[in-house]
C-alpha cells in the first residue's frame, strides 16, 4: 500500500527542511493573526458619548485616546490639532511619572471641579502652572490643581523612555 504523498516520509535533508520551514512559517502567521486581532479589540477603550476621539504621535508610534466631555477637556479639544514639545517633569522624580508641555495660554477653569491623583494612562491638566501631561505611571498623592482630561490607550512606557525635549502631535481622530 503506498502512503499519501503528504504522509510520505522525509527522503531527504532538503525536504525535511521545507516542512520545518513550512511548519514554521504557518505557526508565526498564526500568532501574528492572533496577537494583532488581540492588540485590535483590547488597546483602544471605545469613545463614549460626549467624548472626543484623538491620536497621539510620540516619533514613529500613534496611540490612540479620548478627552472626556468636561468643559477643560472640550477647550482643548478645540485647540486640536497641536504639535508640541513634552518634557520630564520639573520636580524630576519618581513621583511624578509624567511628561509636561506648558500650555500657553493656559485653559479656562471656570466650572471645573479641581482635585486628582491622575494614574497610567492618563491625560491631565495641573491648573496652577498650565501644564498639559500624558502619566506613564501613578501620581503618588492627591493634588489639588489636577484635572483629568483624559486617558490615552498603548504603551504608556513610549513616554517613560522619552528624555529631554520631544514632539508630540495630539489631533482629533478621524471618523
Amino acid at each position: 500500500m503506498t502512503q499519501p504523498s503528504s504522509l510520505a516520509p522525509m527522503s531527504s535533508p532538503r525536504s525535511a527542511a521545507r516542512f520545518s520551514l513550512t511548519a514554521v512559517l504557518l505557526t508565526l502567521g498564526s500568532v501574528a493573526a492572533t496577537t494583532t486581532a488581540f492588540a485590535q479589540t483590547t488597546a483602544a477603550a471605545p469613545v463614549t458619548q460626549g467624548e472626543t476621539a484623538i491620536t497621539i504621535t510620540v516619533g514613529d508610534t500613534v496611540m490612540t485616546g479620548r478627552l472626556n466631555s468636561t468643559v477643560m477637556a472640550r477647550h482643548l479639544a478645540d485647540r486640536l490639532p497641536m504639535t508640541v514639545d513634552f518634557t520630564d517633569h520639573g520636580i524630576g522624580t519618581d513621583d511624578f511619572p509624567t511628561k509636561v508641555h506648558e500650555i500657553e495660554p493656559p485653559l479656562p477653569a471656570e466650572g471645573t471641579e479641581l482635585g486628582g491623583q491622575p494614574g497610567t494612562g492618563e491625560i491631565a491638566h495641573y491648573v496652577p502652572n498650565g501644564n498639559l501631561g500624558f502619566y506613564y505611571g501613578q501620581l503618588a498623592s492627591y493634588w489639588p490643581g489636577v484635572v483629568s482630561l483624559g486617558t490615552f490607550d498603548g504603551d504608556p512606557e513610549v513616554f517613560a523612555r522619552q528624555t529631554g525635549l520631544f514632539p508630540v502631535t495630539i489631533e482629533v481622530a478621524e471618523e
